[in-house]
């Protein structure tokens, strides 16, 4: 455990890499392809979210792979293609070869959006963490099929993990990370067990909550949030996951103007305690706009 006190930068009023905004895609091809991996038979809800969240986030190209028992609900419906389920209902072992398939087209690959907790989906995911070439965010379920395995997780240097707090503490229970719970340090302490769980990784962070704290790589990077967003981890996923898509080369500038982006949009919200999907991504476009340099 590191006795270091964490170095970290703060982000409020104005994006740390406006850059990044100026230099967003203005095509298609040029906002990336997503492939969103999730969902089972009484859930698909959170990966729709991910997709509506990323698309209005500006990725260029998303896909969502489902359970093919969804298919007869959902088939046809834009953005959508099925493997194999497993008899719960989730995503099973035969799913692999069509998930890889459909990674090879993809430039990032999104694990875990309710992805379901049985040995068959723990089975695939641990696969899919090995065999897939390309990027990959990993968040939810993903997070507990990979519990007893979360080097599966850290040891990839292009993987990066959106998580709670809470889910924090956890993966670092998971990889043997002392950490110090000091309850009254506030922020701080956050950012002394986010510092500790990155030494221990070669994974990026994204972990949100009444902040958003980035690690990957350099000092920390920190934006108050309002929390009532956390009822909605699609938005987190989906924008978050979009702009580190975009920026892998400067993987913390992109996840920062991402946070960035939230934070105004949660602003925007009329009732931030029961902010609905439509008003979220309308707030999110009008960030968007409002960011923009010119």
């Amino acid at each position: 455990m590191t006795s270091q006190t964490p170095e970290f930068i703060r982000q409020t009023d104005a994006p740390l890499y406006p850059d990044v905004l100026y230099n967003r895609p203005v095509t298609r091809t040029g906002g990336g392809r997503l492939l969103i991996v999730g969902g089972h038979s009484g859930e698909f809800s959170l990966p729709t979210s991910v997709y509506g969240y990323a698309m209005a986030a500006g990725a260029g190209e998303t896909t969502a792979i489902l359970p093919d028992v969804l298919a007869k609900l959902l088939g046809g419906a834009p953005g959508t293609a099925f493997a194999a389920a497993s008899p719960s209902g989730s995503l099973g072992r035969e799913a692999l070869g069509r998930i890889l398939e459909l990674s090879e087209e993809a430039d990032v690959v999104a694990i875990g959006a309710s992805l379901s907790n049985n040995s068959d989906t723990a089975m695939l995911t641990e696969r899919l963490m090995a065999e897939i070439e390309r990027p990959i965010a990993v968040f939810d379920d993903a997070l507990v099929a990979l519990r007893q395995h979360p080097a599966a997780i850290t040891d990839n240097p292009k993987t990066l993990v959106i998580l709670t707090m809470t889910e924090a503490f956890k993966l670092a229970g998971a990889l043997g990370v002392a950490i110090n719970i000091r309850p009254h340090a506030g922020l701080i302490n956050k950012l002394e067990i986010i510092q500790d769980l990155a030494a221990a990784s070669r994974c990026s962070y994204a972990v949100y909550g009444t902040e958003i704290i980035i690690a990957a790589g350099g000092p920390l990077i920190v934006t108050p949030t309002n929390y009532h967003l956390s009822v909605v981890p699609g938005l987190f996923y989906g924008v978050l996951t979009t702009f580190w898509m975009q920026n892998q080369a400067s993987p913390a500038k992109g996840l920062a103007t991402a946070a960035y982006l939230i934070a105004r949009a949660g602003e925007q919200l009329a009732d931030p305690g029961k902010p609905s999907a439509a008003e979220l991504t309308r707030a999110l476009t009008t960030a968007l706009k409002q960011a923009e340099p010119f």
